[in-house]
């Protein structure tokens, strides 16, 4: 048990720490801009600037919690890793290991993003309770059709980097006016932090298990 179970505290620690302090200095900038924008709609924005200036330490329960739950999700995500890796036979096998990690930066991150925008404070996500089905049932979906097609030996890093490349094709198509025009240049700044925030996690959870994981 500690064989698996190691190696996905180890690297979640380290990458949930990496990817707060990228989200500190960059992405909640950005929330925090919105948040006060939302709020100066409000007329309420006096009172919150107020409230982040006695808490702008780095140090604070909001910064914590965000830390817990980077944390949390990078070891779930690197047991879910460490779980296909050694399904499909991982010995030493880095090809394996960059196979699994980069399929889960698309399943759980890329591909959900064509149906479901990044959204700032303030910017209505519709219906929730039908965005977070869509997401389980986008997710369930791309994980059984990668599975076929390992099981049919379709399967490879070059599937993945066409596939990647047709669904952010796809993203920049239907979102044109924010990712190329940047008719809201705080949601698409947003928007670029995020992608390269969950590409920094999926990355370092590949190099942190490659280092970690002893067979």
């Amino acid at each position: 048990m500690i064989k698996y179970l190691y190696p996905a505290l180890v690297a979640g620690l380290i990458t949930g720490f990496v990817v707060t302090l990228f989200n500190l200095f960059f992405v909640q900038p950005l929330i925090v801009e919105a948040e006060l924008l939302e709020l100066h709609s409000a007329g309420t924005a006096h009172e919150h600037f107020q409230d982040v200036g006695e808490d702008s330490s780095l140090i604070n329960e909001r910064n914590f919690l965000t830390l817990l739950v980077n944390i949390a999700m990078s070891v779930a995500f690197s047991l879910i890793v460490i779980g296909f890796y050694y399904i499909r036979g991982g010995t030493n096998d880095a090809r394996n290991l960059l196979k699994i990690t980069f399929t889960g930066f698309f399943i759980f991150f890329l591909l959900p993003k064509i149906l479901i925008l990044p959204q700032l404070p303030g910017q209505s996500l519709g219906n929730t309770t039908y965005v977070q089905m869509l997401w389980i049932l986008t997710t369930l979906a791309s994980i059984a059709i990668l599975t076929i097609a390992d099981k049919l030996n379709y399967f490879s890093v070059k599937l993945l980097l066409l596939l990647s490349l047709t669904v952010i094709s796809i993203f920049i198509l239907l979102n044109t006016d924010l990712v190329l025009y940047k008719t809201d240049a705080l949601h698409s700044t947003f928007i670029y932090y995020t992608f390269i925030s969950n590409l920094i996690l999926w990355t370092l959870l590949y190099l942190n298990l490659n280092y970690f994981i002893k067979d």
